[in-house]
């Protein structure tokens, strides 16, 4: 799907949901869903929507879907963003079943329930998997006590994907950070999630990386985009890929189209994150990640920043209690 397209369904998709869900649903929640669909290459048909939410929701006796949204409280961005990963997966039931045995296995390692936690289940294949993302997350706290918490849970999964030794990977992202902040990206959560993205091309320090991650940030500036600390994790996307100043100019360039649609009105950091996804998608799907060459756990690492991106909106509820 060229830019157009992507663009025009993004914009269909949006005011489909406008019109299905009313001022039920705000736009900091209903946004990311009309992307996630439009990545999908689906039409949003809000009846089906409701019938497939209400069939996967039939598994569970307590309240109905519209019942539980209709509490303000409920209105959370990666609550839909499920719903929508759910619904738009082939086998809907045995997914849910999957990601929730997942959670399981996750909690049975030693990780406590959170949002983050069920990102993470989105992406762990057994239990033996969930262990080593402990092991893996233990070390990370060895150098980073405060900062390591349950929003790094998804990454310690992620990065346990291929057979690593733990302790050089934890090694390896503090030397990213300690180089990034010393090159100007501040300290934070954002800065981490950083380093654990870069440590996905190898699990030993690439100086290079660093200095390909300064350069591009700088091409960011010079052509007017604002870098804020959320953005961080896709910087490392775009290294860990190889992305050219070319690659760069097009992100910019789909940015500023994004960002003259009404939906994202005080919300253009957004729109530029949209612009880098569908850019390293194209890169995905014609296979042309230059530095990286496994582009399945590349496109993980990209719906899982994703996720996560999008948590800041997030309510502190218990999100899949809406299904077990």
């Amino acid at each position: 799907m060229d830019q157009t397209a992507f663009i025009q369904l993004l914009k269909n998709n949006n005011e489909r949901m406008e019109l299905f869900f009313g001022s039920d649903v705000q736009s900091n929640a209903r946004i990311p869903l009309a992307v996630q669909f439009t990545f999908s290459r689906e039409t949003f048909n809000g009846p089906l929507f409701e019938k497939n939410v209400k069939g996967i929701h039939s598994q569970k006796s307590k309240q109905s879907f519209f019942e539980f949204f209709s509490t303000p409280s409920n209105k959370s961005v990666l609550t839909y963003k499920m719903l929508g990963h759910f619904v738009l997966h082939p086998q809907p039931e045995q997914e849910l079943h999957r990601v929730r045995s997942n959670e399981k296995a996750l909690l049975s390692a030693g990780f406590k329930s959170s949002g983050y936690l069920r990102i993470a289940a989105l992406f762990l294949t057994d239990e033996a998997h969930a262990k080593k993302a402990k092991i893996l997350h233990d070390e990370m706290k060895k150098h980073h006590y405060f900062l390591t918490g349950k929003d790094d849970i998804p990454y310690a999964v992620l990065l346990t994907k291929k057979q690593s030794n733990p302790v050089n990977l934890a090694e390896t992202m503090r030397k990213y950070y300690d180089a990034l902040h010393s090159a100007g990206f501040k300290n934070g959560d954002a800065l981490q999630a950083m380093t654990q993205l870069l440590s996905l091309y190898d699990e030993e320090f690439q100086s290079v990386l660093t200095e390909y991650v300064v350069a591009m940030r700088q091409s960011f500036i010079n052509s007017g985009v604002e870098v804020k600390k959320r953005f961080y994790p896709y910087l490392a996307l775009l290294a860990v890929a190889g992305a050219t100043s070319e690659v760069v100019d097009v992100i910019v360039e789909m940015e500023r189209k994004l960002a003259k649609l009404s939906m994202f009105m005080g919300m253009q950091p957004y729109a530029l994150m949209v612009a880098v996804q569908f850019v390293l998608k194209n890169l995905i799907e014609n296979d042309t990640l230059s530095n990286f060459n496994d582009s399945l756990l590349f496109m993980q690492a990209l719906t899982m920043s994703d996720y996560i991106g999008d948590l800041p909106f997030l309510l502190a509820i218990d999100i899949l209690d809406i299904f077990f």
